[in-house]
């Protein structure tokens, strides 16, 4: 690779990157480079092929907050996106509650649904006729809005399993979109009717590739796109110089930079970063994640897309069935199940694989172990960065930074905060117009 000077260099053509890159093309053709580090664009949102069976290294759908954003994909994509209405669940004491867990508590046990029921009830009142302070983090949170009883019974322990660390570490600038809010009469009428909620949550409803797994987006966005160079990590930024040189030897000069490579990568490639600036990014905290996808021999027992695991038990805090969310991703008769892990031990994996072998039989996922005909491994250092109650403006701080060196650092891991895959999309395309106004 000769070196050549660009307008805009964008490292990394995961969604955030190849959407930067065409919301670039759209406004400016020609006057930037896309570079990737693995030989196929995606990143997080890749989807395997082996012996037939196709799924995704992690699960992702799609749930379009934003209509302009779903206009878009679905221009890009054409007729490939089908809508689907959600089936999700907890696993719950031996039982399957409906998802979210604060609206149906008709489900559960007499035990847990009186130990919920009333800490939610005491908690409305007090919300409602008494006085509450401002909750300092999401253990807080979770008590003022849910109660003591859904905060022992879900809230608490789920989480904890998902982000390895106490909820009372945990920020309140994540929540919205993530964790249903419940009224009064919706807590009511599931318990006095057995009517569920499944419209509560900011997914009820998703879209999904009619075939292909959730890669068919990216190579969507790809085939969109003319310089996209892959096979291309970068080893080393020159801040002063404003170039980024490769493990292949080539070297790219820019005006600006977009980054959507982990934060910490990205600071610890870049020449000349002060030391206050490496501390702050050494306080970052984020959890690793291992998708075991397990190939079987037979088709699913149950038409659910996913289920959450709140108990100690399960080694996963969450089991994916890639094949009831598309049919087309397994051979006619077959099955597909993910275990999502997260913060795996080095060295874990083997045990893991088992012990998700197990409770796959316990649940009943699977009748015998010669059902399943293989285990796909994928391991992920970076999956989700944690909000912790530092986080906000110590991320603040690093990306004011790396503006001033004229770096803009972007999407889940680049801006360091947890979101879906259409928001990564949403972000792009409106911060390009940003950054080209102020770098300009």
């Amino acid at each position: 690779m000769e070196e050549q000077r660009l307008r805009t260099v964008i490292l990394g053509a995961g969604i955030s990157g190849l959407s930067a890159a065409y919301a670039l093309q759209q406004i400016s053709p020609g006057s930037y480079s896309l570079y990737e580090q693995a030989p196929a664009v995606g990143g997080l949102c890749r989807t395997q092929k082996i012996d037939g069976y196709q799924f995704d290294a992690v699960s992702h759908v799609l749930h379009f907050r934003s209509e302009e954003t779903k206009s878009l994909v679905q221009n890009i994509v054409g007729e490939e996106l089908v809508r689907q209405e959600r089936s999700a669940w907890i696993y719950f004491q031996r039982s399957y509650v409906p998802y979210p867990f604060q609206t149906h508590l008709n489900a559960l046990p007499s035990g847990a649904k009186i130990d919920c029921l009333s800490g939610y009830l005491k908690t409305w009142a007090k919300r409602t006729f008494g006085s509450a302070h401002e909750p300092a983090n999401f253990d807080e949170w979770v008590e003022q809005n849910f109660g003591g009883g859904i905060a022992r019974q879900f809230m608490r322990p789920y989480n904890r399993k998902l982000w390895g660390v106490e909820p009372t570490r945990l920020s309140l600038d994540w929540i919205k979109p993530f964790v249903p809010q419940t009224q009064l009469r919706q807590v009511i009428s599931n318990v006095l009717s057995s009517r569920n909620h499944h419209e509560v949550g900011y997914n009820p409803w998703f879209f999904y590739p009619a075939r292909g797994g959730i890669q068919t987006v990216c190579e969507a966005f790809h085939s969109r796109l003319t310089d996209v160079y892959l096979n291309q990590e970068a080893a080393e930024i020159d801040l002063d110089n404003r170039a980024v040189l490769f493990h292949s030897g080539g070297r790219v000069s820019y005006d600006r930079l977009i980054s959507t490579i982990p934060l910490p990568s990205l600071v610890q490639r870049a020449k000349g970063i002060p030391e206050p600036v490496k501390q702050e990014v050494s306080g970052l905290r984020w959890t690793s994640l291992l998708n075991l996808t397990y190939c079987l021999r037979r088709p699913l027992p149950r038409p659910f897309h996913w289920v959450y695991f709140p108990e100690d038990e399960f080694p996963f805090f969450r089991l994916v069935f890639p094949s009831n969310i598309s049919a087309g991703l397994a051979p006619p008769g077959t099955g597909l199940i993910a275990a999502e892990i997260s913060n795996p031990k080095p060295g874990e994996e083997e045990g893991l694989e088992q012990q998700v072998r197990s409770c796959l039989l316990k649940l009943g996922w699977i009748e015998k172990p010669a059902d399943i005909v293989r285990v796909a491994r994928n391991f992920f250092p970076y999956a989700y960065p944690v909000h912790d109650l530092e986080r906000r403006d110590r991320v603040r701080r690093l990306l004011h930074y790396l503006q001033t060196r004229g770096i803009w650092s972007i999407g889940r891991f680049g801006a360091w905060h947890y979101s879906s895959m259409d928001d990564a999309i949403t972000e792009a395309f409106h911060i390009v117009p940003a950054i080209l106004a102020s770098s300009s």
